[in-house]
C-alpha cells in the first residue's frame, strides 16, 4: 500500500486550488522528508493562483504549492 498525505495542488489550466490526496514522497538519496506542522502562503503561490506567474514545465496542469513550511523530520535517506 502506498502511503498517501494531503496536498494543496493548484490546477494551472483553470487556476484552481484545491486540497487533494497525493502519495507520500519518498526522500532520495542526502535527503529528508518533513512531516509539515505548519505552511505559509507567499508571494509567488499568489502569483501562481492569479495567474502572473506560469510554471515551464509541469508533467501534468497541477503543481503542489509547498516551498513555506514548518515541521519536523520525518524520515531520512543516507545511504544509496
Amino acid at each position: 500500500m502506498v502511503a498517501e498525505m494531503l496536498a494543496g495542488r493548484l490546477h494551472v489550466t483553470d487556476r484552481a486550488l484545491r486540497v487533494e490526496t497525493v502519495p507520500m514522497p519518498e526522500p532520495g538519496h542526502g535527503q529528508v522528508r518533513i512531516k509539515v506542522a505548519a505552511a505559509g502562503v507567499c508571494l509567488s503561490d499568489v502569483h501562481l493562483i492569479d495567474g502572473t506567474l506560469t510554471p515551464l514545465y509541469l508533467p501534468d496542469d497541477a503543481v503542489t504549492l509547498d516551498h513555506e513550511v514548518a515541521g519536523v523530520i520525518d524520515r531520512l535517506h543516507l545511504r544509496p
